[in-house]
C-alpha cells in the first residue's frame, strides 16, 4: 500500500476561489482594468495581495460581505485582484492590503486597513457612508539616498 500526497492549492488559487465567492454570491463586481470608473453613488472596493504575503486577505474576503449586508443595496461593491490592487493602492494612497476603499459618485471617502473587530467595522462603514468625501492621502515612498551599507 503506497500513500500519494497531493499538493494543495496555492494561495492565490485560494484567493481566486474566495473572490469567484464574492462575485457569485455576495454581489461584487471584479476590478477588471488599472483605471476602472465606479458607479454613481457608494462604493466599497476591496483591495487584495497575495494571501501568502499577508493571510488577512482571505479573512477579508469573509468578513466585508456581513460587515456590508446592514446597508444593503445602497453600495457598490467591487473587488480587486492583486494584478489590479496595487495601482489602486497607489491611487488612493492605501499602505497595505487587505483595505477596503470607500468612495461616493468615485471621490475618495475613506478606507479601512487590515482586519478589525466587528464594532470597529461597523462604527467605521457608518462613519465612511455619512461622512464627507476627503481628500485621499499622499502615499510618499521613503527610499535612502544612497544605499551603501544598506541592507537590501
Amino acid at each position: 500500500m503506497s500513500l500519494e500526497l497531493k499538493a494543495g492549492p496555492t494561495s492565490l488559487e485560494r484567493l481566486e476561489t474566495a473572490i469567484s465567492r464574492l462575485l457569485q454570491k455576495h454581489g461584487f463586481f471584479p476590478v477588471d482594468r488599472s483605471n476602472p470608473e465606479f458607479p454613481a453613488g457608494l462604493t466599497a472596493l476591496l483591495l487584495t495581495e497575495d494571501p501568502q504575503r499577508n493571510l488577512e486577505v482571505l479573512d477579508a474576503c469573509v468578513i466585508l460581505p456581513e460587515a456590508l449586508k446592514p446597508v444593503g443595496n445602497q453600495i457598490a461593491r467591487w473587488v480587486a485582484g492583486p494584478e489590479f490592487s496595487a495601482p489602486l493602492m497607489q491611487q488612493y494612497g492605501v499602505p497595505r492590503a487587505p483595505a477596503v476603499v470607500f468612495l461616493r459618485d468615485g471621490q475618495f471617502v475613506g478606507v479601512l486597513n487590515g482586519i478589525r473587530d466587528w464594532n470597529e467595522y461597523q462604527n467605521e462603514i457608518a462613519r465612511l457612508l455619512t461622512g464627507p468625501a476627503k481628500p485621499k492621502p499622499i502615499g510618499i515612498p521613503v527610499r535612502a539616498a544612497s544605499t551603501q551599507g544598506a541592507c537590501a
